[in-house]
């Protein structure tokens, strides 16, 4: 695999998030955790915000990568950038890698007319059978604080819930102490598991000359 990718001019592979028991293996090939990672999970739908005055819609990835609309890509990998630090931040192939992780999925935008933002913040939700998963949440710096996340994570939930999700599943670093508490007014529960992102450099193994 480490090959095949070292030949399209990709000279770090990272996995997704996994478990330690399943990062075990690869810990022993060369790759090593850049990244620690908690698991928290929310059945049933999130309750309403108390903030009610926040106006979500959903959209679907096609949407929002469309050529006409690359404005709105724009907006949202730029409060992206400012949610996130590199390397973790988006682009456009890894925000579109984050929308089609599950077929089923949307992208909720809120706007913000009083701070002259067209858009305000954005998550991407998607679903798996009975199971939900908060992909992505992100708030420009100008309106955290303001009931947007929770507005963004209640119609995640609505829109995942009307298609027959029973719980949604969120990870986050047990650094982000914002997050953390966000998730878990909301009602969700850190999960005993914890998970690890890992990178090894990929290299060609030489040809053996005969």
């Amino acid at each position: 695999m480490c090959s095949v990718v070292r030949r399209d001019n990709i000279d770090t592979y990272r996995t997704p998030a996994l478990t330690e028991a399943d990062a075990r293996w690869l810990r022993d090939e060369g790759f090593t955790v850049v990244q620690n990672l908690v698991v928290l999970q929310r059945d049933g739908r999130v309750t309403t915000p108390t903030k009610r005055d926040v106006q979500c819609r959903d959209v679907t990835s096609r949407h929002v990568l469309s050529e006409r609309r690359s404005h709105l890509l724009t907006e949202l990998l730029d409060i992206d950038a400012g949610s996130f630090p590199s390397p973790w931040n988006l682009d456009r192939r890894t925000f579109e890698h984050a929308c089609r992780a599950t077929s089923d999925h949307r992208v909720v935008l809120v706007g913000d007319a009083d701070n002259d933002l067209m858009t305000a913040g954005y998550a991407i939700v998607g679903r798996v059978g009975v199971r939900s998963f908060l992909q992505r949440l992100a708030v420009h710096p100008a309106v955290r604080r303001r009931g947007v996340a929770s507005a963004l994570v209640h119609h995640a939930s609505l829109w995942a819930t009307g298609r027959g999700a029973e719980n949604m599943l969120v990870n986050t670093e047990p650094s982000n102490h914002a997050a953390l508490e966000l998730y878990r007014t909301l009602g969700f529960d850190v999960l005993p598991d914890s998970y690890v992102v890992l990178e090894r450099v990929v290299t060609m193994t030489p040809s053996v000359q005969s």
